[in-house]
């Protein structure tokens, strides 16, 4: 189904054009894809999953460099959690779903925790520059099989997975579930 709707930009009020298609996609299943393109420049695209699968949880230890590879599939409902370095990546409004593997999930997160930490470098916080460097150091250890981590992936939507023969996965509680942020609006009808 392909659909198009007009809309103001939101930068210059001009009208612009939306496309809105579903799609069979692959390890997410059906969804939405919605696009729209303004002649200001202006662009936003968004993809919204239309099915639910089982809540569940996967869980991988890294324990040298090949897990690094291990696919990652997170929707925009999946929670991420790295214990040994005290990291959780909690889905938002803007939260987005992605296709990626271990190497790429740190890189991320290695991403955030540079910005952060000179952030607190600037501001004069001793505390957080160093927790901020220690997490970046043991990055790059993981990155060389030099430090075991756990990454964990949580979604109350089943719609996210790691791909991996060392993954092992669960289903989560009720409890589990309620703990859990969605990054969207869930309507129970």
């Amino acid at each position: 189904m392909k659909l198009t709707t007009a809309c103001d930009c939101p930068v210059c009020s001009r009208q612009m054009q939306f496309n809105w298609e579903t799609q069979e996609i692959p390890y997410f299943g059906e969804a939405m894809v919605i696009a729209g393109v303004c002649t200001c420049g202006f662009r936003h695209s968004d993809t919204i999953l239309l099915g639910q699968k089982e809540p569940a949880r996967f869980t991988l230890q890294v324990t040298d460099p090949d897990d690094m590879d291990a696919r990652v599939i997170r929707s925009s409902s999946g929670t991420i959690r790295v214990p040994e370095l005290g990291v959780n990546v909690e889905p938002g409004h803007a939260s987005e779903s992605y296709v990626s593997n271990v190497e790429g999930v740190l890189s991320r997160i290695e991403d955030v925790v540079d910005f952060a930490t000179r952030s607190a470098r600037d501001a004069g916080s001793v505390e957080s520059t160093l927790r901020g460097e220690k997490i970046l150091e043991n990055i790059a250890l993981a990155r060389q099989g030099r430090f075991k981590l756990t990454v964990i992936l949580e979604d109350p939507l089943g719609n996210s997975a790691i791909v991996s023969d060392k993954a092992v996965r669960s289903v989560l509680s009720g409890e589990e579930i309620e703990g859990l942020k969605t990054g969207m609006l869930i309507l129970d009808v």
